[in-house]
C-alpha cells in the first residue's frame, strides 16, 4: 500500500514538472496546535498546501492529526483519543498595503475520523469501559493570517467546522482547532 501511494506520488510530481508548472506557486505551510475545548485537550500537527491561481484566488489542501494531551482527566483512564482529517477547498487572499499582512479565507470540505477509548475509575463502582471510532464529513472555514514578505511567514490558523449542522454552533464548538507554524513557498 505505502509503495503504490509512494509511485503515485512520484508520477503526479513527474506529470506537474512535464508540464513546467511553476512551483513557485506551492506554499507549504506546517503548523502545531491544540483543540482546546474538548475534554480531554489534544494537541495537534497539521499541514496547510496552498496553490495561487490568478489574481489572489488560492486552492488549498489541509491535513491535521490530533492525539489527546492529558490521558486522566476527572477519574477517566484514556487508553486513545486520537482524529485524524483531510480537507480541501479554495479561497480568497487579501493582502495589507505593503504585502507583509496576508488573511486568507477558505472553504473547506473533506472527511473526518475520530477514535477513542476511555475507562470510568470512579472509587466505589465498577470500572466502565467505552470505545468509539466514526468517519464523517468535514465542513468549515479555514482562516489563515500570514506575516512576513520573502520566501518564508509566520503563521496562525484557526479551523471553524460547519458540520454537524444539528445543534450548530454548539455541536462543532469542541472541534474549533487552533495552529501555529511556518509558511515556506517553494522555489521553481
Amino acid at each position: 500500500m505505502r509503495n503504490s501511494i509512494f509511485i503515485c506520488l512520484v508520477l503526479l510530481t513527474v506529470s506537474v514538472y512535464g508540464q513546467d508548472a511553476s512551483f513557485s506557486r506551492f506554499t507549504l505551510k506546517p503548523a502545531i496546535g491544540v483543540l482546546p475545548w474538548g475534554l480531554p485537550v489534544k494537541g495537534l500537527t497539521s499541514l496547510s498546501v496552498e496553490y495561487r491561481l490568478k489574481g489572489n484566488w488560492v486552492l488549498g489542501s489541509h491535513t491535521m492529526a490530533a492525539s489527546v494531551v492529558a490521558k486522566n482527566t476527572y477519574n477517566v483512564e484514556t487508553n486513545y483519543s486520537w482524529q485524524f482529517s483531510q480537507k480541501f477547498g479554495i479561497g480568497y487572499t487579501m493582502t495589507g498595503p505593503k504585502k507583509f499582512i496576508r488573511l486568507t479565507l477558505l472553504a473547506m470540505g473533506g472527511v473526518r475520523q475520530v477514535a477513542f477509548k476511555e475507562t470510568l475509575n470512579y472509587p466505589g463502582l465498577e470500572k466502565v469501559t467505552t470505545q468509539s471510532s466514526t468517519t464523517m464529513p468535514d465542513a468549515g472555514l479555514l482562516v489563515d493570517w500570514s506575516l512576513g514578505r520573502k520566501r518564508h511567514t509566520f503563521n496562525t490558523r484557526v479551523y471553524l467546522p460547519f458540520y454537524p449542522l444539528e445543534g450548530y454552533p454548539l455541536s462543532t464548538f469542541q472541534q474549533i482547532s487552533i495552529e501555529m507554524g511556518l509558511g515556506i513557498r517553494l522555489k521553481k
